[in-house]
């Protein structure tokens, strides 16, 4: 009998791009998701939290316009000012915020392939 715990977490999202090396490099590098827990040439995961999973899926096909089926997730960062900072550092359109979204402070960017996604600053427990 095995006593080994299943680790691959319980909670994902799968996003679907055209482009896997530039979305990889900017969802690890400038989001900060860290290197991917598997890493593929047709997809990348990457685990930011303990159950919860990030899947890059790399996909040629002309529905990925998004013009109404866009995917998009959340997540938290140490520093919103500085990851949008990065951004904009980088090329990419600074975070915009939505005040009063959840009642928090979620701010929306784009990757690459124009991918939403909405950040929050991390609450920073006393």
């Amino acid at each position: 009998m095995s006593t080994t715990k299943n680790t691959f977490p319980s909670f994902g999202v799968v996003i679907k791009v055209n482009d896997l090396d530039v979305c990889r490099a900017f969802y690890r590098d400038l989001l900060g998701l860290g290197e991917p827990s598997l890493d593929s040439s047709f997809a990348v995961r990457f685990t930011p939290a303990e159950n919860f999973f990030l899947i890059l899926e790399k996909v040629s096909a002309p529905f990925l316009e998004h013009a109404s089926a866009a995917t998009s997730w959340s997540f938290e960062c140490d520093d919103i000012q500085a990851l949008s900072k990065r951004l904009d550092a980088s090329g990419y359109a600074p975070l915009t915020p939505l005040r009063g979204f959840c009642r928090s402070d979620f701010h929306r960017g784009r990757d690459p392939e124009n991918n939403v996604f909405l950040v929050k600053e991390r609450t920073k427990e006393n």
